[in-house]
């Protein structure tokens, strides 16, 4: 498993920052895993995110000013990608804020990583796969979300799965694989139901 390092820093112990990367680790932990140092900053009440890319470029993602404090209010994704030395150098990646060119996107995570995924930057090789497991008193089944993808595109994945099952079907979130014991894995349960998320190679 590659991921990158956590930031190193004295906002680390600051309650904004902690309450600001836990709540964004769903797009934060998809850039990480592709070994890009990501870190939120909150100077000025910018609140967004900072991925270095380690080609002298880096992702900076907000929504359509600053990240608000509840992920759950975000429209859509604005996403830059700057120089590093002169922050005049930019493209606009994605946006899928009201005005934006992805607008029809809002805040789903899955096209907004295949775009990041078309980056030329340096990233791991493996692939890795998205599947789920349902178990009822009537049995089990068992999913694959997609084929093999690059490692922030299949976590993204995953959490956009665990979202849905939260969200849309009712489940509750009962636990979760410490994030350095391995891929991103996760237990979710509904009235006798369990539903087991996991992130595993292609080749496992």
């Amino acid at each position: 498993m590659t991921i990158a390092a956590l930031p190193d820093h004295n906002n680390t112990t600051h309650p904004l920052w902690l309450k600001l990367f836990h709540s964004y680790r769903h797009v934060i932990a998809p850039l990480r895993h592709n070994g890009w140092p990501t870190d939120i900053e909150i100077a000025g009440g910018e609140n967004r995110i900072h991925a270095d890319l380690g080609d002298g470029t880096e992702l900076i993602i907000a929504s359509v000013h600053a990240l608000p404090l509840a992920p759950n209010e975000v429209t859509g994704w604005s996403v830059l990608r700057l120089d590093i030395e002169d922050n005049a150098r930019h493209t606009v990646l994605y946006d899928s804020t009201p005005e934006g060119a992805q607008s029809h996107h809002r805040n789903s995570l899955i096209p907004l990583f295949g775009r990041i995924d078309e980056l030329d930057a340096p990233k791991p090789m493996n692939r890795l796969v998205v599947s789920a497991t349902y178990t009822s008193p009537s049995g089990m089944n068992h999913y694959q979300a997609a084929g093999s993808e690059t490692p922030g595109a299949a976590v993204a994945r995953f959490f956009e799965w665990s979202r849905l099952l939260v969200a849309s079907e009712g489940y509750q979130h009962v636990w979760e694989r410490p994030e350095e014991d391995g891929y991103p894995l996760a237990r979710y349960e509904r009235g006798g139901h369990v539903t087991t998320v996991q992130v595993t190679r292609s080749d496992d």
